[in-house]
């Protein structure tokens, strides 16, 4: 009997020793009460939206970390944003949210601090958390750092970066224009990004093609390409977005990485239009080929990409053995075995 009662309060110890609070998301509070509340403390919003997935797995994984819990609650005030909210919907336009999750510190004045864009486990989301509390890496200890190194290229990159990561794109340019004049740094990347960051301002991609025509070998020729597409689509001229991609893929050197990416969104993007499904084929499948063997979950992914296609093709049996392949690269991946079932509802 004191053996089994030993053995129960052992287990009841362990079950409190568990048990951690949750993170004191803001409930029922306004915005501006929280500022009003906040006080020396920064306001941590963790933007969502419905099905997010990267949103749930930062809430499982991160957000139930006992070290991030009480860091976040110790130093910040936390509140969820989400994007069917008004509230949510209005700082979501304010602050120039562009993806989910994105998590921005504010401080009582609502000025932006600094953001986390997209998921972070919980080791990389406290030491950034730790950074931003302490002013490391944020804009106004970036515009010091260049103040003092106007030589340091990293750092007027880093702070491009943040204004880009912001939606501040003008000001980003103007760190670009800062940089070229002082001539510093990579020139061939410099040039790129003042004629990406302009196309994006003016949403007119008439640089964009000009910059991709001329510079077929360099590096940064997918990211003009994927850029223009991104403009056009953005702003809802589909024709003009299908035509840009099938005038310019196929100059697109069949050599590494970024052109294997860049086959995939083109392919995935025109199984959602159902339009040139062929061609589609045809470049994902030269994606799948110079794609890593050992990058399994790339390859997964994009042999996904080509089952997509030929089951809208309406060619269910080849569809089924590729998603079969991608469920042997990434067995414990539900999403392939959906897709599956998928197909199979034909």
């Amino acid at each position: 009997m004191k053996k089994i009662v030993i053995f129960i309060s052992l287990m009841l110890l362990f079950s409190c020793a568990k048990k951690v609070q949750p993170i004191a998301w803001e409930k029922n509070t306004s915005f501006a009460e929280i500022l009003e509340s906040a006080g020396e403390k920064y306001v941590m919003m963790d933007f969502v939206r419905d099905g997010c997935s990267w949103c749930v797995r930062l809430d499982v994984d991160t957000f139930t970390d006992s070290k991030v819990i009480k860091f976040v609650n110790k130093n910040l005030k936390a509140v969820k944003m989400h994007a069917d909210s008004v509230e949510g919907k209005t700082l979501i336009d304010h602050y120039k949210i562009s993806g989910f999750p994105t998590i921005v510190f504010v401080d009582k004045d609502s000025t932006e601090i600094d953001r986390i864009v997209g998921y972070r486990p919980p080791k990389e989301f406290l030491s950034e958390l730790k950074r931003i509390k302490y002013g490391k890496g944020t804009i106004p200890d970036l515009i010091s750092k260049t103040k003092q190194n106007p030589d340091d290229f990293e750092q007027w990159t880093t702070l491009a970066s943040k204004y880009e990561d912001r939606g501040d794109l003008q000001s980003a340019y103007e760190v670009w224009e800062s940089v070229s004049e002082a001539n510093i740094g990579d020139s061939l990347f410099v040039e790129y990004k003042l004629v990406e960051l302009n196309g994006l301002i003016t949403k007119d991609i008439f640089g964009m093609e000009e910059y991709f025509v001329n510079n077929l070998n360099s590096e940064y020729s997918t990211h003009a390409l994927r850029t223009m597409t991104n403009i056009l689509r953005r702003s809802k001229d589909t024709n003009a977005e299908v035509e840009t991609w099938k005038k310019y893929i196929s100059q697109i050197r069949m050599r590494n990485s970024d052109a294997a990416a860049l086959y995939n969104s083109f392919a995935w993007r025109m199984s959602e239009l159902e339009q040139n499904l062929n061609l589609a084929v045809k470049k994902i499948r030269y994606g799948i080929k110079i794609t890593a063997k050992e990058d399994s979950s790339t390859l997964a992914g994009y042999m996904d990409t080509e089952a997509e296609i030929l089951w809208k093709m309406g060619n269910i049996e080849w569809a089924v053995i590729v998603i079969d392949k991608c469920i042997a690269l990434q067995p414990d991946d539900k999403y392939f075995k959906d897709q599956k079932a998928k197909f199979l509802e034909d």
